[in-house]
């Protein structure tokens, strides 16, 4: 786990005890779906290990099975072919033990703020109000303080999607899955959130999956880039991202933020993904 993982904000330490972070496994994962006599698929054989608490992007065209590879990890989906592995553990159902966000935030219209964010304790048989605290800090956290009772249809998209991220968190999962979290929203709201995402990262350290199309959103959050070819998916190429957290703008205006940024580009072009 990299050394800035110690480095949590005062900010965050009312958030303790931290989460204990899962190491995944998937071998040899394949999605074929079957419509009669029709066949698509999704995912080729796809190999990768994820360390405990590595923060890993994974970025590709549109059709090539990154949210098919999210759900299979989340047990959502079986696999054609091939398995995951979650903390030793063999995955044959939906998984349980991590939260979710999708590029929707998918909100309950009748409840406010905080009542969404607690209804994750509510389905998982707890008892909301011993999360009350813990809801309003990680709130306030993702710059939510005093929303807490507004209704869903009074925020803008960007807090919408962060009270999702609340809810994704507050029962504290070692493992957290997200699907184009930032997709819908405008470029300035995208920022901040990728920012506020690196902050509650690096305060708790939960093994991350991080889809998106975004290079340069890739790059800026992950330890780790995968890079996705065309349908079938299967992974081009894996690269470690060796730049200093928190990312601030000295960073993502680096050359070698640039760099980055152009190997994977370069990886789009042969595939003819990205052409000029």
């Amino acid at each position: 786990m990299p050394q800035n993982h110690h480095q949590a904000s005062e900010a965050g330490r009312d958030l303790q005890p931290r989460a204990a972070a899962v190491p995944v496994e998937i071998s040899g994962v394949s999605k074929v779906f079957q419509r009669g006599s029709m066949q698509t698929q999704a995912l080729g054989c796809v190999d990768l290990s994820v360390q405990a608490g590595q923060f890993v992007a994974v970025v590709g065209p549109s059709g090539c099975g990154k949210s098919t590879l999210l759900k299979i990890i989340a047990g959502l989906l079986a696999p054609s072919e091939g398995s995951i592995d979650i903390a030793g553990k063999r995955i044959a159902g939906p998984h349980t033990d991590l939260g979710i966000v999708f590029q929707s935030p998918v909100l309950l219209d009748w409840r406010n703020v905080l009542d969404n964010v607690l209804v994750q304790i509510d389905l998982r048989g707890g008892q909301p109000a011993a999360y009350r605290d813990r809801a309003l800090a990680l709130l306030a956290k993702v710059g939510l303080a005093g929303f807490e009772n507004r209704m869903p249809r009074e925020l803008s998209g960007g807090m919408r999607q962060r009270a999702a991220i609340v809810r994704a968190l507050i029962h504290e999962p070692p493992l957290l899955m997200m699907d184009e979290p930032f997709g819908a929203l405008d470029a300035l709201t995208r920022e901040q959130m990728r920012i506020d995402l690196e902050k509650l990262w690096l305060d708790r350290g939960q093994t991350t999956f991080f889809i998106t199309h975004g290079i340069s959103e890739a790059v800026a959050l992950a330890d780790r880039v995968v890079v996705m070819t065309p349908r079938p998916g299967r992974i081009e190429r894996i690269i470690d991202i060796d730049l200093p957290r928190p990312r601030h703008k000295a960073v993502i205006t680096s050359a070698r933020f640039a760099e980055y940024c152009d190997e994977i580009t370069e990886c789009f072009m042969r595939h003819g993904v990205i052409q000029y």
